[in-house]
């Protein structure tokens, strides 16, 4: 997690977040770690374990992380290869719109957690995502055929998983449910900003030819973003929804 990028969003999260003192927690979707390290600066001395897992360990590469952290590669849509009532915390990102059966993921993570313990499940809701521009039919048709566009590495795509997760939990009445939205907005368009780089990923829908958006599509939408940068009228905002549950 680029700790800059998501400087506003990780600030919110921790704010809800509470540790016993030798805490073992759990990243289910880590990628790189990042969040684990962060937590590891935010709660220094409270963790005796922290484990990161992913579906592959591409992201592990040239991690700067450090002891307790240890990372491994598991499938999340699969049963959790931990004991029951491990970790005092659990925490996801971006991770549940991608697991078919999600309803078995909540139960596995309150089979993990101790009682008492907390899950944190951060979300986008991509449908919700919002660019500014000259040609509101085409930047709304860009950003919708990404949400909606399932990429072949996943086994399931929700783009509405965001205003899903309160209500996937709480119908498994395994949890004290809570959650808030923090919406990220920006208004420049450039290099290392959530707009710039997810306006980037939207050329794979022509470049693996999904027939969602063509070639000349992406490229007056990414003239659209520019030209918004240009006259002074860019925003972005980016909708993420916490959930928060107890065990």
């Amino acid at each position: 997690m680029n700790s800059n990028k998501y400087s506003s969003l990780v600030k919110e999260i921790f704010e809800q977040i509470s540790l016993p003192d030798n805490a073992v927690v759990a990243d289910l979707g880590c990628r790189d770690a990042g969040f684990l390290v962060k937590l590891q600066q935010a709660f220094p001395g409270k963790i005796k374990s922290a484990v990161g897992v992913d579906i592959n360990d591409k992201g592990f590469k040239n991690v700067k992380y450090k002891k307790p952290i240890i990372l491994k590669v598991m499938n999340c849509s699969e049963k959790l290869e931990f004991a029951d009532d491990t970790f005092d915390f659990v925490f996801t990102k971006d991770m549940f719109e991608c697991v078919s059966d999600k309803a078995f993921l909540v139960r596995e993570i309150h089979r993990i957690l101790k009682p008492g313990g907390t899950v944190i499940c951060v979300n986008c809701d991509w449908d919700s995502v919002a660019y500014n521009g000259e040609n509101k039919e085409l930047i709304s048709k860009a950003v919708h055929a990404y949400a909606v566009t399932k990429q072949p590495w996943m086994d399931d795509l929700d783009s509405w998983i965001g205003r899903r997760m309160h209500g996937i939990f709480n119908k498994s009445k395994l949890f004290e449910s809570t959650v808030s939205v923090h919406n990220v907005v920006e208004t420049e368009y450039k290099e290392g900003t959530f707009g710039y780089e997810l306006s980037k990923d939207i050329a794979w829908l022509f470049e693996e030819n999904t027939g969602a958006l063509s070639e000349e599509e992406y490229k007056e939408f990414i003239g659209n973003l520019k030209q918004a940068q240009s006259d002074g009228s860019y925003i972005f905002s980016k909708p993420y929804y916490i959930y928060k549950g107890i065990k």
